[in-house]
């Protein structure tokens, strides 16, 4: 519940953004109520969305890392406290920095971007906060069940249950695609990569992989329980999720290089150099064998989940565990027990990223255009 309500909060903020852009400029343009629509504006009050979308799919996945996966793996959650700070520190930080999808727009000054950049890397620090405390949580599992030596916990985990190989797999996915987000982050950085491939790439690693992988094993957890009928086939259900990270590893790191080796993005048309274009080739290639791959895996699990639902005969499911904290909760400071402080925290940041950049539009000419009106 603690990480739903962050998850609500979030959305009820970020949509703000786009909903104004929608209401006060593309609906009254599309009535011809208004004879054009401010470009630097609406990109603005979009970058203000944009980016919190994904943290909207993410925390989902975040919310099983915590709450489903300890008891799975035969362990508890290493710390319910860090959990809490982690999500408290994705609402916080998540929600103002979508301005960096504007790093590249010739509508916003520079000191903006900079400054959001700093914003921007922060939300590294979440992003490590869980993956010491989901990898923490594994460990305990594993020694529990006898693991001895540096590494020995790893091998002990079950991972011939779909919820512990999906979080491991989902930690493999993060790595990569966090290590994409960080050289997305940098000002400077961004610059080479921001209208390449290499795009694409990361925001795919974090969706479509370390994402979308959880609610599959979501989904294998609880349509049992939905249906009361047994899985058809775990066997099955942790071959499609290897096959899913392998496809989409072979799918996103060509995607990157390709964006290293200058493919654009996001444009029509484009001079192409020869010789250029034949380095694309083999990374292209590779692509669409990791398009296959993953199209296999999907296939697998619909058939997986098709097969739970047409067995016969019904099954006792027990009900919905989840995982204890190592430490028992005796109290708990009540700014990490509620939302109230941080809704009106993210307020204000929000003010302070967006207040200027919006207004500027609305008192001076930006770039040959008068002051926008609605």
């Amino acid at each position: 519940m603690y990480g739903t309500v962050a998850n609500a909060i979030m959305w009820f903020i970020t949509s703000l953004g786009v909903a104004s852009e929608v209401l006060f400029q593309l609906i009254p343009w599309s009535l011809g109520l208004s004879p054009t629509v401010d470009v630097g504006l609406a990109r603005t009050l979009f970058s203000w969305t944009l980016h919190a979308i994904v943290y909207f799919w993410l925390f989902p996945a975040y919310i099983a890392f915590y709450t489903l996966m300890p008891k799975q793996a035969g362990g508890k959650l290493l710390s319910d406290q860090m959990a809490r700070v982690a999500f408290i520190m994705l609402l916080v930080f998540s929600v103002p920095i979508g301005f960096h999808h504007l790093y590249m727009d010739p509508f916003q000054a520079a000191g903006w971007k900079f400054l959001h950049m700093t914003g921007t890397f922060m939300v590294a620090v979440p992003t490590l906060i869980t993956g010491f405390t989901v990898i923490g949580s594994m460990e305990i599992a594993g020694r529990l069940r006898g693991g001895k030596g540096l590494f020995g916990w790893i091998g002990k985990l079950p991972w011939g249950n779909p919820m512990v190989l999906a979080t491991g797999l989902a930690m493999l996915m993060l790595t990569f695609g966090g290590f994409g987000g960080v050289i997305n982050a940098s000002y400077s950085m961004n610059a080479m990569v921001h209208n390449t491939q290499w795009i694409p790439g990361h925001f795919h690693l974090i969706f479509a992989g370390t994402t979308v992988i959880m609610y599959m094993a979501i989904a294998y957890y609880l349509w049992p329980k939905m249906t009361g009928k047994e899985l058809h086939s775990r066997a099955l259900a942790v071959k499609q999720l290897w096959l899913w990270t392998i496809g989409m590893l072979v799918l996103t790191l060509p995607w990157q290089q390709l964006g290293m080796d200058g493919q654009p993005r996001r444009i029509s048309s484009t001079p192409y150099d020869p010789e250029l274009v034949e380095k694309w080739i083999i990374p292209e290639f590779a692509m669409i064998v990791g398009g296959v791959i993953l199209l296999i895996s999907a296939i697998m699990l619909i058939w997986n989940l098709m097969k739970t639902h047409g067995n016969a005969t019904p099954v006792a499911i027990p009900e919905v565990e989840y995982a204890e904290p190592v430490h028992p909760i005796a109290r708990m400071p009540r700014l990490m027990n509620g939302f109230g402080f941080w809704f009106w925290l993210v307020v204000v940041y929000m003010i302070a990223s967006y207040g200027y950049p919006i207004l500027q539009f609305f008192l001076m000419d930006t770039f040959g255009t008068v002051p926008w009106s609605i």
